[in-house]
Formats: C-alpha cells, sequence, structure tokens
C-alpha cells in the first residue's frame, strides 16, 4: 500500500511540476510576444486536465488561477490581477505539497 502510495506521488510530483513549469514558460513568453494561436496552450491545458483528475479540489483551484493567469497574459489587453503571479505560484506549491503529503498520509 505505502508503495502504491509512493508511486502515486512521485507521479503527482512530476505533473504538478510540468504545469507549474509550463504555467510559468506561458507567462514568460507573453512579455516577448503573445501566442499566435490557441494549440500554443494545448500543453498546459493538457496538465491542468491532467491535473484535475487527480488532484483535491483545493489545489484544482490554485492550478486554476495559476492557468488564468498565464492565459491572460497572452491576451490583447491583460486583465487586471489582484495578485501577482509569484503569490499564486507560491499558492499552488503550498496546495500541491499539502496534496502530496495528504496522498502519504492516507496510505
Amino acid at each position: 500500500r505505502l508503495a502504491i502510495a509512493r508511486d502515486q506521488m512521485s507521479s503527482r510530483q512530476k505533473l504538478y511540476g510540468e504545469f507549474l513549469v509550463e504555467a510559468q514558460r506561458l507567462v514568460v513568453q507573453a512579455r516577448d510576444e503573445k501566442v499566435s494561436s490557441l494549440a500554443d496552450l494545448n500543453s498546459m491545458n493538457g496538465k491542468f486536465a491532467e491535473l484535475c483528475l487527480v488532484a483535491a479540489p483545493t489545489l484544482i483551484a490554485e492550478a486554476q488561477k495559476l492557468a488564468d493567469y498565464a492565459l491572460t497574459s497572452h491576451s490583447a489587453q491583460a486583465a487586471k490581477e489582484v495578485e501577482n503571479f509569484f503569490n499564486l505560484k507560491q499558492s499552488f506549491i503550498v496546495a500541491a505539497r499539502e496534496d502530496l503529503r495528504q496522498l502519504l498520509s492516507d496510505a
């Protein structure tokens, strides 16, 4: 049972990390140029979909905020954000750590 939990934890860590990296890449890219096609957002959207299948609701909510920020950073007139990207990223990381901790404690 513990071995299964460790495998799940490892795959979730990888998924959460890849989602975070992709969101960060899109935000940085938006400073240079906006995406030319919605298909350029497929990687992050795919990671978000995977995350929704396995993550706790709290983590999904934080991931949604991060994804929204990354996506709106590519709009012609970016929406005003109350929080900056760093704060959103930190909130996601805290929620991800809690989700992983809960996974191990349930094992």
